[in-house]
Parts: C-alpha cells; sequence; structure tokens
C-alpha cells in the first residue's frame, strides 16, 4: 500500500502520534491549521461540578497566564466543559497553529493535579515510544507552512488512530 501523504502531512500525522504517547492523559487531539486551532480533550469519569469547574477553571486561567507572561505568549486558552451521562468531557482550545512541549506538559499536569483519579488515560508497560520529545516537537510543529489540514487524533486500545476530517 503506498502513502499519499506529503512530507509536512505526515510530521503533523507524526506530531500528534508522539502527543498521545508522551501524553496518556489526553483523550483526544483536533489538529485544524486551516482554522489555527488546537484542540485538547480530558474524559473524566465522574460529572463535576459547576463550582469544581469554576474553581479549577480560576487555578488554570491563573497558572496559564503566568507563564505566557513569563515567555512573553500571547492568547490564552480557552476552557470548555461537556458532561455526558456520568462523564465529563474537558476541552483546552488553543486558537493559534503551533504551541510548544512545555504548554502542553503545563495544561496536563494541572488537569492531573485537579483531577487525579478521576481523570482517564491509558496506561501501557511499553515505553518504547517515549522520547524526549522537546527537539521532537519543535521539529514537528509548523512554522510558516500555510497548511488546512484538520487532523482528528485519539487513542483506543493501545493504538493511536489519526483522521484527516
Amino acid at each position: 500500500m503506498r502513502s499519499n501523504l506529503k512530507k509536512e502531512e505526515l510530521s503533523n500525522v507524526s506530531l500528534l502520534i508522539f502527543l498521545l504517547v508522551n501524553f496518556p492523559q489526553i483523550f483526544t487531539i483536533n489538529y485544524n491549521l486551516g482554522q489555527g486551532k488546537i484542540i485538547f480533550s480530558f474524559m473524566l469519569k465522574v460529572n463535576i461540578t459547576r463550582t469544581e469547574y469554576i474553581e479549577f477553571r480560576k487555578e488554570f486561567y491563573s497558572s496559564v497566564k503566568a507563564y505566557n507572561e513569563l515567555l512573553n505568549i500571547e492568547g490564552i486558552p480557552r476552557l470548555k466543559r461537556r458532561n455526558v451521562k456520568s462523564w465529563t468531557l474537558l476541552q483546552v482550545i488553543f486558537k493559534r497553529k503551533s504551541i510548544d512541549v512545555e504548554e502542553v506538559n503545563l495544561v496536563s499536569s494541572l488537569i492531573l493535579k485537579w483531577f487525579k483519579n478521576n481523570i482517564i488515560f491509558d496506561v501501557r508497560n511499553d515505553n518504547s515510544l517515549k522520547t524526549n520529545g522537546e527537539e521532537f516537537i519543535e521539529y514537528l510543529l509548523p512554522q510558516k507552512k500555510q497548511s488546512k489540514e484538520n487532523l482528528l487524533a485519539f487513542r483506543e486500545a493501545g493504538k493511536v488512530y489519526v483522521f484527516d476530517k
């Protein structure tokens, strides 16, 4: 089977695979370069209350704002929550075409800290794909490409699936 993916498409797919492998708490990633938007979704196995969400949101925005001020980054990601039966889908929406590994780590760490035992994540003993990601991420993130890609990535049963929407 021959792949028709272009080099830049392959690097974006590799980026999503890398992020899902190295951040098992991320449920899905929607990477829409055409709209300049990256959405990280996290799934919680409980319905979080409005009060709990508001408290988390205050800490989240405070931490991200401090990080952005230190590194002179514009644009704070937006949080969105949706209760689905007895679960909660928590989304972090970046309105830009690229982020760095420290931002992904900050967001993931804040969510893990706050929701500890209620976050659903894939735990595997095989760490063969995990690498020191900072250089890899910097290589993969688009700098000045004009692409209209809209990729969706998720993990199921230890496999990472990437779709072009």
